[in-house]
């Protein structure tokens, strides 16, 4: 079904704040969306809540492994498939190689670590005068914690994120996106090589010795697993951080609540989740004729889940275009669902608690200082730049 108006790959209407209106039609209108491609077949975007938890939850029908963007092409080419990309079972051999890593029991054990360099992070910001939240806090929080995780140099640590973030840009063209994949391979070979003759406690040595089915991960597969978790575990937080701060700001008396009663924290971090939806959507394609919602699927055809549309959808939530931080209504889809649930949930939710933590309780006001600048993207919410100010 087509709706006049509405465009799921203009960045221009994300940027505008209008995609919130659009998902809000499609949902009421037109719930399994034919949007035209550019270049490309098109594909069908399912917006309500039970359609795209039903969808990432029958990987049969509905792949990962042609990719999981809206265009053609993966953040680690065409060559070995990531752990994003892949599908059962080889997708659980490459996802279990690392899984224990990322489990919250041992998530926790980061939480010393993680919390003296979030205190670091804010003592070394301004006070009393604005400052851009996202460069000085945003994004080197998640850099510094998933570098120091997969053993990452720290002067090497700004490159890895510069390149990674090239690479998910959904404005860069291919050939910025091949430069900068090319960069972060040499760079993560040169570690692979490193780790090899002196071990570390970090996934880079847990990847270079894990094994698949009795053999080493190859070269291609150790390429594409770095390439994911260098974007992966930099972008969602950063998103997740800017945005929750801003949401904050935006209703003083939630961050006087936060501040009086941090033991809601863990609930307000859950509820930026649902609300800010840092990973918009993400793509399947059908292995067969199908159907979802009623709505006839054919095999071939791409299918994008809109985790931000499914988290606003009144069939679910009460009040959803409400940031309500005590908010606790069970099941979100802020990060997916099924086999490809992020595998750094807890680690995206640990940092951010334990930043609004020390935040709210080493400053008095933590406020805006201008209009936030949205990052220019139809996959990923986020801002490329939040002023703020704290005393």
């Amino acid at each position: 079904m087509s709706i006049e108006g509405i465009d799921l790959l203009d960045v221009g209407m994300f940027l505008e704040g209008r995609e919130y209106e659009a998902f809000r039609r499609l949902r009421d209108e037109a719930p399994v969306f034919f949007n035209p491609e550019p270049n490309g077949p098109g594909f069908h975007a399912v917006t309500r809540f039970d359609d795209v938890l039903d969808l990432v939850r029958r990987p049969q029908e509905f792949c990962s492994g042609q990719g999981t963007q809206i265009p053609n092409r993966k953040a680690e080419g065409h060559g070995t498939a990531s752990v994003h990309n892949s599908d059962p079972p080889y997708h659980a051999h490459l996802r279990n190689a690392v899984l224990p890593s990322f489990r919250a029991g041992l998530m926790q054990t980061l939480t010393p670590k993680i919390r003296a360099t979030v205190q670091q992070l804010i003592e070394a910001c301004p006070r009393g005068e604005p400052f851009d939240f996202v460069a000085q806090f945003a994004v080197k929080l998640p850099m510094m914690v998933i570098g120091d995780l997969m053993g990452v140099p720290v002067a090497d640590q700004p490159s890895m994120v510069g390149w990674a973030n090239a690479v998910s840009n959904v404005l860069a063209s291919d050939t910025e996106q091949t430069a900068a994949r090319q960069e972060l391979f040499k760079f993560f070979r040169a570690l692979v090589a490193l780790k090899r003759q002196a071990p570390g406690d970090d996934l880079a040595t847990i990847l270079t010795q894990a094994n698949i089915e009795g053999r080493p991960l190859t070269d291609g597969e150790l390429d594409a697993y770095f390439t994911v978790l260098s974007a992966a575990g930099n972008e969602t937080t950063r998103f997740l951080l800017s945005g929750g701060l801003e949401q904050l700001s935006l209703a003083p008396e939630h961050m006087t609540l936060l501040r009086g009663s941090p033991a809601l924290i863990p609930t307000a971090v859950e509820e930026m989740v649902r609300y800010i939806s840092p990973v918009m959507q993400m793509r399947r394609t059908a292995t067969q004729d199908t159907e979802i919602a009623g709505s006839p699927i054919r095999k071939g055809d791409k299918v994008v889940a809109y985790f931000a549309s499914a988290n606003r959808d009144e069939r679910k939530f009460s009040d959803p275009e409400s940031f309500r931080p005590q908010r606790n209504e069970g099941l979100h889809l802020g990060f997916g669902n099924g086999l490809h649930f992020c595998i750094g949930a807890h680690l995206a939710r640990l940092e951010t608690q334990i930043f609004f933590e020390e935040l709210l309780q080493r400053t008095n006001v933590a406020a805006l200082a201008g209009r936030g600048e949205r990052l220019p993207s139809y996959l990923f919410h986020g801002h490329a730049r939040l002023p703020v100010v704290w005393n």
